[in-house]
């Protein structure tokens, strides 16, 4: 049977009541599961201890100093009663050691070793190259040698110390690249080793029980040292193929605890905005008076907190296994994805790829061409029906026939019912816009200059499969009434009266051209210049 009981407290202190022979049993948990938001995650603790009969205090050990102290949940399984939660600080007690800081600690006594076996290696050459010299006297004082003896002799000092000072030299390079190896490995170690020095906290829960039984206890609290940034991955096989969509996470943490094989949700939520509803007030009207004065300031508003914190129990069968790989879960708040799959998240501060969710999303294709600007085909895919999957702003992967093309962004605020996304240049459409010199004049008409221009544009389709395609380009506007245009040729072309836009949209089929044609005429004042 499970007793509940609910308390409300303001800031950290919860009432402990006093107990005569209470017993303290201290309880290591594991993490079990962690719910990441855009800001901030929620720890999910597990731990289980035999509880005697009486009131019992269980410590809970070795937490990071980051938790949120008013966001502390408490709850358990068995025959037992909280009857109180109480957060502190154990300065006596550094945090423990992670793999990071011991990898560290081994790659330091390793160029430590390695150091010294190289500056011993320097000795012995040192050694040896002031024994060679001691003994570079030939023949004694009195006699000498016969020419042979004596190219030997040079031959055999010239060898031997050029090998010693080549390996000095070698060497001491040697041990140049060890000591900025250890200055570098020391100097991440201080930094993680001063990290780890910071004091851990634990939550102490007071429990009552009837009897001497196994009691199971589930944690949770937030930590704002945590994240999480949507990512996209978008291929395309080729134009004839849906879009298919991979829905990433880039999650992150620093909270001063590793998440080690932990199930995993991500949430679109911020536990750390202000829940608390709007109040109106009353709008007064009365006379303004300005009042003048050197720096003005303009009052910031208070951010008010909810700080009570709820402890409760009940019961709650633990380990719930989830047969898909991505479940969504949607409230009128937030949407969570969780992932089936067990993640690993150091307390590192990098940010680590988790795959939410992924999708095959219609698109209709077409190719877009400014040739004006930049004779280039690029390849557009209006994807459509993505609205149903909870999208983020974010930057997009783009990869199209197997090869990677660039990023985009996804901005589903500002898409519509289609979102447009660039898949990159495609030379397999050319497309090439020259001057026709043959359309080009120039005439007087009275007080008035008139000139002609054209301009042919041309997209060849060298791809074996039909191709949909726009076209832009610009006839000139006038900004003044003795400035008249008139458009002599468009090609079909739909034109904005108000920018002077050319548009065509059309179609190409495998392995065929199309040749469209721009002509206009500029009359104006033969005394003035036009920047034509």
């Amino acid at each position: 049977m499970m007793r509940n009981l609910f308390l409300t407290c303001l800031l950290i202190v919860v009432f402990t009541p006093i107990f005569a022979n209470q017993n303290t049993l201290s309880l290591s948990s594991q993490i079990k599961e962690v719910t990441v938001y855009r800001q901030g995650a929620q720890v999910e603790r597990e731990g289980s201890i035999t509880l005697p009969s009486g009131i019992t205090s269980i410590v809970f050990t070795n937490l990071p100093r980051t938790i949120n102290q008013q966001s502390i949940q408490l709850s358990g399984f068995g025959d037992f009663t909280i009857l109180s939660v109480n957060y502190q600080l154990n300065y006596l007690k550094s945090q423990e050691k992670t793999k990071e800081v011991q990898m560290l600690e081994d790659s330091l006594t390793y160029w430590q070793y390695k150091k010294t076996d190289l500056e011993n290696k320097l000795d012995i050459y040192n050694a040896e190259h002031e024994i060679l010299l001691a003994n570079k006297s030939i023949g004694g004082q009195q006699n000498g040698l016969n020419v042979d003896a004596l190219k030997a002799a040079m031959k055999y000092f010239h060898t031997e110390l050029s090998r010693i000072k080549e390996n000095e030299l070698k060497i001491t390079k040697d041990i140049k690249f060890a000591n900025e190896q250890i200055q570098r490995i020391q100097n991440q170690l201080n930094s993680k080793r001063a990290e780890k020095n910071e004091p851990t906290s634990e939550v102490v829960a007071q429990v009552q029980a009837a009897k001497a039984g196994k009691a199971i206890f589930n944690l949770k609290y937030l930590t704002f040292n945590a994240g999480w940034i949507p990512e996209y991955d978008l291929r395309a096989i080729d134009i004839t193929q849906p879009v298919e969509m991979s829905y990433k996470a880039k999650v992150f943490q620093s909270s001063g605890e590793d998440w080690n094989n932990i199930k995993l949700t991500v949430s679109t939520g911020n536990p750390q905005l202000n829940n608390e509803k709007p109040q109106i007030n009353p709008w007064y009207l009365s006379f303004f008076t300005p009042k003048y004065s050197l720096s003005r300031s303009r009052p910031q508003a208070e951010a008010k907190t909810n700080q009570s914190m709820e402890v409760y129990s009940y019961d709650k069968e633990m380990n719930v296994a989830y047969d898909v790989s991505f479940e969504t879960f949607e409230n009128q708040t937030n949407v969570s994805f969780m992932i089936d799959i067990p993640y690993s998240i150091p307390s590192d501060g990098q940010k680590y790829s988790v795959q939410v969710n992924s999708f095959t999303l219609n698109a209709d294709y077409t190719y877009f061409t400014v040739p004006k600007i930049d004779e280039t085909a690029y390849l557009l895919a209006k994807i459509t029906g993505w609205e149903g999957y909870n999208l983020l702003p974010g930057q997009a992967n783009i990869f199209f026939e197997g090869a990677f093309v660039g990023t985009s962004t996804i901005n589903p605020a500002v898409s519509g019912d289609t979102l447009d996304l660039s898949l990159g240049r495609d030379e397999s459409v050319v497309v090439t816009r020259t001057k026709i010199k043959d359309l080009e004049s120039r005439s007087f008409l009275g007080l008035n200059k008139k000139e002609t221009y054209g301009w042919e544009i041309k997209i060849k389709n060298t791809k074996r499969s039909d191709i949909a395609i726009i076209v832009e380009d610009l006839f000139p506007v006038s900004t003044h009434e003795d400035i008249e245009v008139e458009h002599v040729e468009k090609s079909g072309a739909k034109v904005n009266t108000t920018n002077g836009k050319l548009t065509w949209d059309f179609k190409i089929k495998a392995l065929e051209s199309k040749t469209l044609q721009i002509k206009f005429a500029v009359k104006y004042p033969k005394d003035k210049k036009v920047n034509l």
